[in-house]
């Protein structure tokens, strides 16, 4: 087998392990030292550990990532959930909690992350996941009914905000792609090898899709709704450059756990 870098081997490996169901979860191996695999199981087992020296991302060889405390199933046809994104939702979370029934759309919804939380915190919001790829969409979908949310979300099979009517929307709420070209070269190979370009890449500056967003929400926004995006390090200053020319106001940049600015937020103001 290759070697390979990988942050916490001991970890993943008994996570691969309980893949195999030879175990239920890491504590049996330490109450139950003694027990022994079936041929079968080790060969399987091999195979998931041979999946991970070749840098497939966990996340895909389990079928599943959690997030918000929810778990999602996800596939190479998603993006990986991560936790700085959970940072998007729980502002988004909490401003449907100051309107009264809130129609929010999310824009490439991908695995669904986020309208399902949204969906899950706010019994009372109505929830339009767009997203270009009909594979993801079908991924999202099963996310949807897995927590019992999918009567309150409408899936919509469509390029960014072009299919929806104007003044639809409380809330807009994106995690778009914003890496560049030249960054995307940089990307650790799980992530660069692995997870859809095109949830990743948007042009050589890491804005192009990012600026449509903006530039077309107004047309679809109700008056006084918020349009919130998660961006990458180092582009918030433009980002909200970008919201202040279109004509937003309360334009707002919050901090992830590492002290990076990752969301921006704007009110639209007719």
């Amino acid at each position: 087998m290759k070697r390979s870098t990988v942050d916490n081997p001991a970890l993943e490996s008994y996570l691969l392990l309980s893949k195999t169901n030879a175990i239920s979860d890491i504590s049996e191996i330490y109450a139950h030292p003694e027990k022994e695999m079936d041929s079968e199981t080790i060969e399987q087992y091999f195979e998931l550990l041979e999946r991970r020296a070749n840098n497939e991302p966990s996340a895909y060889i389990m079928g599943g990532k959690e997030f918000y405390s929810r778990r999602f199933t996800v596939n190479p046809s998603v993006l990986i959930p991560r936790p700085e994104t959970e940072l998007l939702a729980e502002e988004a979370i909490r401003i449907t909690h100051t309107i009264k029934s809130p129609v929010v759309l999310d824009i490439g919804t991908g695995s669904g992350c986020i309208a399902v939380t949204i969906a899950g915190e706010n019994p009372l919001s109505n929830i339009y996941a767009s997203d270009i790829s009909a594979e993801a969409l079908r991924t999202a979908g099963y996310n949807a009914r897995m927590h019992q949310v999918d009567k309150r979300i409408t899936f919509v099979n469509g390029y960014l905000l072009s299919t929806f009517k104007k003044d639809a929307f409380d809330i807009i709420v994106s995690n778009p792609p914003y890496i560049s070209e030249s960054e995307f070269e940089t990307l650790e190979p799980e992530v660069r090898e692995f997870e859809p370009r095109l949830s990743l890449l948007a042009g050589s500056d890491g804005l192009s899709l990012i600026n449509e967003i903006i530039s077309d929400s107004p047309r679809i926004l109700k008056d006084g709704g918020w349009c919130l995006l998660e961006i990458g390090a180092g582009q918030s200053e433009k980002v909200m450059e970008l919201f202040h020319e279109r004509g937003f106001s309360e334009i707002t940049a919050l901090r992830d756990l590492s002290n990076t600015e990752r969301v921006v937020k704007a009110k639209w103001k007719k």
